[in-house]
């Protein structure tokens, strides 16, 4: 693989690389992390920084530059390692080209760049207030591509116990909403299940999507029965068990 300050010069060789002695960090983090591309093993860099770099516009500009031809180029551990590492420098997530990014690894035959990204800032302190809005990204780029099997698998990274960005009501019902737009009742049920185990109460929306999803399925009495117990449902807790105990039933008799 090439090296990535290598990579870097080539992008745009007429303009000098960075303008700021900062970026020699940046290009440690890296360095130190090229070895760890899967996504079983956590970078050791980028989650052992202790303070932020600084950047200027400039060399922001360049790096969210960089990011799509990587992409282009087939060099997806170099784009992940290098999103990884600029959150050191505690950018707006608009100037990382994140959503080409995101596109590209989602377009990708199997997860396994995907995991390695969403691992990578897992582990990084100074990324973790931005992995909700990333998971949506990817969430709404996977259902896009007509993968909800994706989605759900990025839905079950958010829900394991040390996971750091717990789905709140707005994944949960942008997942609701993508597995009733792609047949996959099931995976809505569940999600559902999970949304109102966590004391969260289904807008009135939510629940004429799954109502009419039932319906369509043929699955009448149990369309009546659940939108009749979410409509008893309360901000403080009112009817939740009765919900779950609902869900769980169905959940668990259901024949495709």
């Amino acid at each position: 693989m090439m090296p990535l300050r290598r990579v870097l010069f080539l992008s745009s060789p007429a303009i000098p690389l960075f303008s700021s002695s900062s970026i020699s960090l940046l290009f440690s983090t890296l360095s130190s992390s090229s070895s760890s591309s899967s996504s079983d093993s956590p970078p050791a860099a980028a989650a052992a920084a202790t303070k932020h770099i600084d950047l200027t516009p400039e060399e922001l500009t360049r790096i969210s530059l960089l990011i799509p031809r990587l992409c282009s180029s087939d060099q997806l551990p170099t784009a992940i390692r290098l999103v990884d590492a600029s959150f050191l420098a505690n950018p707006p997530l608009e100037s990382l080209s994140l959503r080409i990014l995101i596109d590209r690894l989602t377009s990708e035959p199997d997860m396994t760049q995907s995991m390695a990204l969403l691992t990578r800032l897992k582990h990084n302190k100074f990324a973790l207030h931005s992995l909700r809005p990333i998971t949506t990204l990817f969430i709404s780029s996977y259902f896009k591509k007509r993968r909800p099997k994706e989605a759900f698998k990025v839905f079950n990274w958010m829900s394991r116990p040390d996971s750091p960005c717990a789905p709140q009501a707005a994944a949960h019902a942008l997942l609701v909403h993508g597995f009733c737009r792609n047949g996959f009742l099931l995976e809505a049920l569940k999600v559902l299940r999970a949304m109102v185990a966590a004391d969260m109460a289904p807008a009135a929306d939510l629940r004429s999507l799954v109502y009419r999803a039932l319906l369509r399925e043929a699955r009448i009495g149990e369309a009546k029965e659940l939108d009749a117990a979410l409509r008893c449902v309360g901000d403080g807790g009112d009817g939740f068990g009765k919900v779950i105990d609902l869900l769980d039933r169905m959940i668990g008799n259901w024949v495709e």
